[in-house]
């Protein structure tokens, strides 16, 4: 996951929006119901604040025990339970709970002196890059807005099924279409490949070039004999 181009907020909930959906932080699932992406986070990454807590990425910088600590935190604990927990004196606990807030102060005076040097960051959302892509690079650094302007440029809706008028130059509109194209596929569903060509066929007439770019860049696998495709993004 680009953790990067994440707010706080959606850093804190476990989940961002990605168009019409709400995207899971630390997987591809995708739901519509909030209650859905709670108990989905709760049950498959033990909470949001957990998985927020352990998140395998370079930004986290928590060791195993500052991750504990947090949690118990969280729990509202005296500092004398989770001293007994830990096996430590509740002063350093408390010196733990001061460190973290003096951590946090750093943290949002050397935010003000970067955006002072280089300006606020935009927070417009980026799309969720696909897990398997394999380059990983400025042309899936998409907006929702470009997401928008470019589906409605070269989308068209006839008798309620997707058709696309022509494939665009340039590679980052093209994967800017597959995000589209791929809510025609079910997750969890496994298709053979003349259905593949079925529904790939009926967007765009060139259905062969499309169905590499949804696997190449990670948003369909197969199978190693190309007769079973699956959606993965």
């Amino acid at each position: 996951m680009d953790f990067p181009n994440l707010n706080i907020d959606e850093l804190v909930q476990g989940y961002h929006q990605s168009g019409p959906q709400m995207q899971c932080n630390y997987c591809s699932a995708t739901f519509t119901d909030a209650a859905e992406m709670a108990a989905h986070l709760e049950t498959i990454h033990d909470g949001a604040l957990t998985a927020l807590l352990t998140a395998d990425t370079k930004y986290n910088t928590l060791t195993d025990n500052q991750s504990k600590l947090l949690q118990a935190f969280s729990r509202k604990q005296k500092d004398q339970t989770i001293a007994d927990q830990l096996e430590v004196s509740a002063s350093t606990i408390r010196h733990q709970k001061f460190t973290f807030r003096e951590k946090a102060k750093q943290a949002r005076f050397y935010l003000a002196q970067y955006q002072a040097v280089f300006g606020v960051q935009s927070t417009e959302d980026y799309l969720p890059i696909p897990p398997m892509a394999t380059d990983n690079d400025d042309r899936f650094r998409i907006t929702e807005t470009e997401y928008a302007k470019t589906t409605q440029k070269y989308f068209e809706f006839t008798d309620g099924g997707l058709v696309l008028t022509r494939l665009p130059k340039g590679q980052k509109k093209i994967i800017t279409l597959l995000y589209r194209i791929s809510d025609e596929f079910t997750f969890n569903t496994k298709y053979a490949q003349p259905d593949v060509d079925a529904k790939l066929k009926a967007i765009y007439f060139d259905y062969g070039i499309i169905k590499r770019y949804l696997i190449d860049y990670g948003f369909l696998a197969r199978t190693t004999d190309n007769r079973t495709y699956w959606r993965i993004f």
